[in-house]
């Protein structure tokens, strides 16, 4: 991706795509921003998705079958629509406008065959730099910022708290564990049914974390 101009929420970007980049797993990306495309050169096929209706952690799809060639135009206009190309040459080149939602929802991966909602990102930058850290402060082992990320799981972006309860569970299951429990028995909570689902896997995986004393 070349981007060429940029104003505000919008930018203007080529996009090239090859065979070798088109992956096998049907994963569409739905993000909270308004695209219009068109083709510039090469042939492709793609599938246009558009989200019916929702559940906590699956959705139904309508779907589009449609061929690409040069000058056709395709546009995605919010978060319930998203599309996958395979180009059926060597590439695939397009000119892309996009222009990010001001309040930007969360960004969704989401498996076109099941309806399965593999991935959920903030959809705003500063968040998912806020995630991007959390995990890698994680991956890292960072014991001593375990009071940041226990704040971090209070208040704000439903999905920096659960990156923040991930991370705090990974690092110390002490700590974690009586997070997630309390979560779990808060109705209010946005993230009430993920925790429960969490400790109802946890049960079954690793009992014995469970048991262990705080």
């Amino acid at each position: 991706m070349l981007q060429i101009a940029a104003k505000a929420r919008a930018t203007l970007s080529l996009v090239l795509q090859d065979a070798a980049a088109f992956s096998e797993l049907p994963i569409a990306t739905f993000i909270d921003a308004e695209q219009r495309e068109m083709v510039l050169a090469g042939k492709a096929s793609a599938c246009l998705f558009a989200i019916e209706a929702e559940e906590r952690d699956r959705v139904i799809l309508n779907s589009v079958r449609t061929e690409l060639q040069s000058g056709a135009c395709m546009k995605c206009t919010g978060p319930r629509q998203s599309r996958l190309i395979k180009p059926s040459h060597d590439s695939l080149l397009t000119l892309r406008l996009a222009r990010i939602a001001g309040s930007p929802g969360p960004t969704r991966r989401i498996d076109v065959r099941s309806g399965r909602i593999v991935h959920r990102a903030s959809g705003n930058a500063a968040d998912s730099r806020a995630e991007l850290a959390m995990l890698l402060l994680g991956r890292m082992g960072r014991s001593d910022a375990l009071p940041v990320l226990v704040a971090r799981t209070r208040t704000g972006d439903a999905q920096l708290r659960w990156q923040a309860l991930r991370q705090c569970l990974a690092l110390d299951a002490a700590t974690g564990l009586p997070l997630i429990e309390r979560i779990a028995k808060d109705h209010a909570d946005p993230l009430y049914q993920a925790a429960r689902a969490l400790l109802a896997q946890l049960q079954r995986e690793r009992p014995s974390l469970l048991s262990e004393p705080g």
